[in-house]
């Protein structure tokens, strides 16, 4: 039976390895030397092409929530040059696909993303001061992490058939929290609505994660692996519900599905990458209208009001309103996607900001809430009738709650009265968690006055900003 990938070749080491040879023999590798090898041959990595899929099921209350995402990219490290190409799908809907080009001149990181929306690609363009955010993509500097971390490191019986032999190990300790990052699952689950802490102590854990990891009997170089998060993630998240679930995760939370997997292919054999003249003309063109956050400060963030034709928005614009205290460590701002128009206002404290056009308006801010989506929903319901609000009779709907996504919504019509006129409304209130103990809350408003030849197009844009199912009015409906 074979337990070996190679071969300790024509090395010479004094009289053992000489007695060895004389025998006709020869000195096999055990594993921790394989993978000590394969260390190596990380090193000799220039370049190289992966696919990576993340699967993702989680379920509460019944219902279930996966997504999967897939991405394909070409990797150079040095000068830094990528391609990344990444379409996400939610409960079997399938997500705006994005392929993003990074690339390191003069020491100048420009990053350029286009989004498919089938008819037509949107480009954006921005240099980066970093690309921090970046680094969990290289799948080299990946694989050197969970083969030094891994422990107890053992090969499969059998040869795959390809030329690979796969070795089994279990990674523990400090190193799982390096885990979660670098496998990207932190961003997969706030993409979900969730939110692990930033930072967890996890060095005294029992919990362990079995990694898989392929490696060329030839050259020793790993080329694939598969990590199972299952049981590590349902037990974080089991510990986190029981000491207070400050990442509001529900009670009955069920990890049923969490994996990764990357194949690793034509290693050194990508020369260069080329960016498409649209993206290229994005920059030239100045299309780069989502501004980074580092750029925003207290001067200045009412300023950045535009278009976000970076998410193939016509009708909807960007801007941004101050996070409430105590949501991140240090003060930042939220960005918020509002009807584009000339009369973007806030509220003296900067938390909240609203815009109207084309007959619609949005109001949009960040609060904490010890409780959930719906108690947010239904606390701004409540501070809208102590206002005097006059709520039209039979025309008050029920907060509709999701507990997986936690997200509730509520629809109601009241009068207002608009230049000494008698004006009918209808509000949407909506609330998405966020992080934490940490909601956005908006307040979508028809207008049925205001409305225009361009009013569908808003809404169908509203519709896609907040992920709901808005309802289309005509003007014979109000009047």
């Amino acid at each position: 039976m074979q337990t070996t990938t190679g071969r300790i070749g024509l090395l010479r080491i004094f009289a053992a390895m000489s007695l060895c040879l004389a025998l006709g023999g020869c000195a096999k590798e055990d594993a921790s030397q394989t993978i000590a090898r394969a260390r190596e041959a990380l090193q000799d990595i220039s370049s190289m092409s992966y696919d990576m899929t993340v699967d993702i099921s989680l379920e509460s209350q019944g219902e279930t929530l996966y997504m999967t995402t897939t991405a394909a990219a070409d990797y150079i490290l040095q000068p830094l040059q990528m391609k990344l190409k990444m379409t996400t799908s939610m409960n079997g809907t399938d997500g705006i696909t994005a392929t993003s080009y990074l690339k390191e001149e003069n020491d100048v990181n420009t990053l350029y993303t286009g989004l498919d929306l089938g008819s037509q690609v949107f480009w954006q363009a921005s240099e980066m001061e970093n690309t921090d955010s970046y680094t969990h993509y290289n799948a080299r500097d990946n694989l050197e992490l969970y083969l030094s971390s891994a422990q107890s490191f053992v090969p499969a019986e059998e040869d795959s058939g390809d030329g690979t032999l796969r070795y089994d190990g279990l990674i523990a300790g400090e190193a799982l929290d390096q885990i979660l990052d670098a496998s990207g699952i932190r961003t997969h689950l706030e993409d979900m609505g969730f939110s692990l802490p930033a930072k967890k102590d996890l060095t005294d854990r029992p919990d362990t994660l079995p990694i898989s990891i392929w490696i060329e009997t030839a050259t020793g170089m790993p080329v694939k692996y598969e990590m199972d998060l299952t049981s590590l993630m349902q037990a974080l998240i089991s510990d986190l519900i029981g000491e207070g679930n400050d990442a509001q995760f529900p009670a009955d939370l069920t990890v049923n599905k969490m994996y990764v997997s990357m194949t690793i292919r034509d290693i050194n054999h990508v020369d260069a990458i080329e960016i498409p003249k649209e993206a290229l003309d994005a920059l030239s063109n100045g299309l780069d209208q989502f501004t980074a956050m580092e750029d925003l400060t207290e001067d200045n963030y009412q300023s950045f009001f535009a278009v976000a034709s970076d998410m193939g928005y016509q009708y909807l614009g960007r801007a941004y309103c101050k996070a409430p205290a105590g949501m991140f460590e240090d003060s930042s701002f939220l960005d918020a996607f509002l009807p584009y128009g000339d009369d973007l206002t806030y509220t003296p404290d900067g938390l909240t900001v609203t815009a109207s056009a084309h007959g619609m308006e949005v109001l949009q801010t960040a609060l904490h809430c010890e409780g959930n989506a719906q108690s947010v929903v239904d606390q701004a319901y409540k501070q809208l009738l102590d206002s005097g609000l006059e709520i039209m009779d039979g025309e008050i709907g029920e907060t509709q709650y999701d507990p997986s996504l936690d997200i509730a919504y509520k629809q109601i019509a009241y009068l207002e009265y608009e230049d000494n006129i008698q004006q009918p409304r209808v509000a949407i209130l909506y609330a998405d968690h966020k992080q934490q103990q940490y909601y956005l809350y908006a307040k979508i408003t028809y207008m049925p006055e205001q409305f225009d030849e361009q009013y569908p197009a808003m809404l169908e844009e509203l519709r896609d900003a907040f992920a709901l199912t808005l309802p289309q009015y005509t003007l014979s409906e109000f009047y």
